[in-house]
């Protein structure tokens, strides 16, 4: 079977002295590695196991900051990922200021068989979210649960896959393909479009640039 590739945005610290290695670091390790890097936002892609990757973005909390990650959701799984009758999927709020989180997604992870999963950490409107689904014992769940701290906002247990109707949102931040060029992020990517504001009575207009939340002064000389 043939090893489903994770997609991750993030953006990069390039203030803090070091960040060149420390995204070595992530880089390390991935098969079938694509990038495409616009300005501080990077887009990768590639073959890696997905808890072996959070354990990276953890160490690197000081130089990156996460927008989203997206592992497999295949249209037709097979092998360990194919539902069985202990498939479940839920979906639970993330707080990305909270460095427990990603204990919490390690933990969920190490539990369920054949798992999916997205991590949407910046979302447009409301809390981040994360959602997940694969196959576990529901008394195994119920412990997951407990040992983690996750609190979901839903879940449905014990349903054909195709019958789930607790889907990730769509992704709104995925990669360009990698062509040695840089690329100003799409029009639904991180950071938000200018807002265009009227400084005086002659309509004279000023663009003013919101800066990604939790990364104040980070990209400023």
């Amino acid at each position: 079977m043939q090893a489903t590739p994770l997609t991750c945005v993030f953006g990069v610290n390039i203030g803090l002295k070091g960040y060149e290695k420390m995204l070595n670091k992530i880089y390390q390790g991935i098969g079938g590695l694509k990038l495409d890097v616009s300005n501080w936002l990077v887009y990768l892609r590639g073959e890696v196991d997905p808890i072996v990757f959070i354990k990276k973005l953890y160490v690197a909390r000081r130089y990156v900051e996460l927008f989203r990650i997206d592992y497999g959701y295949e249209e037709n799984p097979q092998g360990t990922r194919r539902p069985n009758s202990h498939f479940m999927r839920c979906c639970f709020e993330l707080n990305t200021l909270e460095i427990s989180w990603y204990k919490k997604i390690i933990g969920a992870l190490k539990t369920i068989q054949g798992v999916s999963f997205t991590l949407d950490a910046q979302p447009a409107m409301g809390y981040p979210m994360a959602y997940l689904c694969g196959n576990i014992e529901i008394g195994v769940l119920m412990k997951m649960l407990v040992k983690t701290g996750i609190e979901l906002s839903a879940m449905e247990y014990g349903v054909e896959y195709k019958d789930a109707n607790l889907n990730p949102p769509p992704k709104k931040l995925e990669a360009p393909p990698a062509n040695g060029t840089e690329t100003q992020p799409t029009k639904d990517t991180v950071p938000p479009t200018p807002k265009v504001v009227s400084t005086s009575l002659t309509e004279h207009k000023q663009v003013i640039y919101k800066k990604p939340r939790g990364f104040r002064r980070l990209f400023c000389k």
